[in-house]
C-alpha cells in the first residue's frame, strides 16, 4: 500500500516533542516519542514507502540497513519498532536518525481526529504489521535510473512485498542485519508486467488462497455448463502438465485441476521447460473454450 500524505504541518521538534497542526481542522496534536530521536537529518532529503512481511521470526528487532546495488540507502524496519525500548537499536544512533524522519512523515501523513489530544500512539493511525522502507534521496541518486520498484522482486526474495502479506510462498534468501538488493537486468526491467506481478499481484494470492480454489471448482460444478468434450480437453491437459512437474491432482475433477496449475504457474513458471510450456499453450487456448461457456452458461442458483 502506497499512503497518500495528509501533509499535515510539523510546526516543531523539541525535547522528543512533536507539535503537528491538523490541515484540516487547524487543531494541533503533541506527539512524544519513546526513543531519543535525532533530528539531524532533513525529513524532504528522504522517502518512505510501506513494505509487509508476516513470515515466522519477524519480530520488531527485524532491523536493517539497505543496501541497493552496493550504495547503503537506507534502512528497513517494523513500525512496532518506533514504539519500543526493547530492540537492539534503541541507542544507534543512525537508526534514531531515520526513525525520526519516519515518525515526521507518519506524523504528517496521519488522519487526525477532530479533537484535540497529545497522548497517542503511532500505531492509533497506522497499522502494527507495517514495515518502513526509509531511503536517503541524495544516496539513491548515485544509482543510475534508480526507482525503488525496479528492486521489488529482490525485496519479495527477502520476504517483503509493497502489499499482501509479504513473500509467503518461496523459500526467502538468507541475511543478517544487512539487506542487500538490485534491479532485475536491464533487458527485463522495463517490463511493466513483471514489477506488477511482484508489486501487486502475487503477494495478494496467499490472503483468498482457499475461497479461491473453491470459487474455481463451484464454478465448474455448480454454477456453469462446460461442455463434457471441452471439459474432458482442459482436465487432460492440466492432468499432463501436473503429472511432468510431480504435482498432486484429482482424476477427473477439472476444476481442482486447474487451480492446481494456476499455483503451479505462480510458484514455478519461471523453471517450467520447453515441454510444459508447450502444454500450458494448448492449455490457455482449452481454458478459452471453457470460459466462453462458462459465460454463455453461467448463474447463480
Amino acid at each position: 500500500m502506497k499512503h497518500v500524505a495528509n501533509e499535515n504541518n510539523i510546526i516543531k521538534y523539541d525535547d522528543g516533542e512533536f507539535t503537528v497542526k491538523d490541515i484540516k481542522t487547524g487543531n494541533e496534536f503533541l506527539y512524544k516519542s519513546s526513543l531519543s530521536l535525532n533530528d539531524s537529518f532533513i525529513p524532504d532529503d528522504f522517502e518512505i514507502r510501506f513494505l509487509y512481511n508476516n513470515n515466522d521470526g519477524v519480530s520488531e528487532n527485524s532491523i536493517f540497513n539497505l543496501y541497493a546495488d552496493g550504495i547503503r540507502i537506507g534502512w528497513i524496519f517494523p513500525i512496532q519498532s518506533l514504539e519500543s525500548q526493547e530492540h537492539d537499536y534503541v541507542h544507534n544512533v543512525f537508526y534514531l536518525k531515520y526513525a525520526y524522519i519516519v515518525v515526521y512523515k507518519l506524523l504528517q501523513m496521519a488522519e487526525f481526529e477532530e479533537e484535540e489530544y497529545s497522548d497517542f500512539s503511532i500505531l492509533d493511525y497506522y497499522s502494527d504489521d507495517i514495515q518502513i522502507l526509509v531511503y536517503d534521496k541524495e544516496n539513491a541518486s548515485k544509482i543510475e535510473g534508480f526507482e525503488i520498484s525496479n528492486y521489488s522482486v529482490d525485496l519479495f526474495s527477502k520476504g517483503y512485498s509493497f502489499c499482501g502479506e509479504g513473500n509467503i510462498f518461496t523459500k526467502l534468501d538468507k541475511f543478517d542485519k544487512n539487506i542487500r538488493v538490485k534491479q532485475l537486468p536491464k533487458p527485463i526491467r522495463n517490463i511493466s508486467y513483471i514489477n506488477d506481478l511482484f508489486m501487486e499481484l502475487i503477494p495478494l494470492q496467499e490472503s483468498s488462497i482457499t475461497t479461491e480454489k473453491d470459487r474455481v471448482i463451484w464454478l465448474f460444478n455448480n454454477f456453469s455448463n462446460v461442455e463434457l468434450q471441452k471439459r474432458e480437453i482442459l482436465n487432460n491437459l492440466c492432468e499432463k502438465i501436473l503429472q511432468d512437474n510431480e504435482k498432486n491432482y484429482k482424476e477427473n475433477n477439472v476444476g481442482n485441476n486447474l487451480y492446481a496449475v494456476r499455483c503451479l504457474i505462480v510458484h514455478n513458471l519461471y523453471s517450467l521447460d520447453e515441454s510444459s510450456r508447450e502444454l500450458l499453450r494448448e492449455l490457455n487456448n482449452s481454458f478459452l473454450d471453457a470460459v466462453l461457456d462458462i459465460l454463455f452458461t453461467f448463474t447463480e442458483s
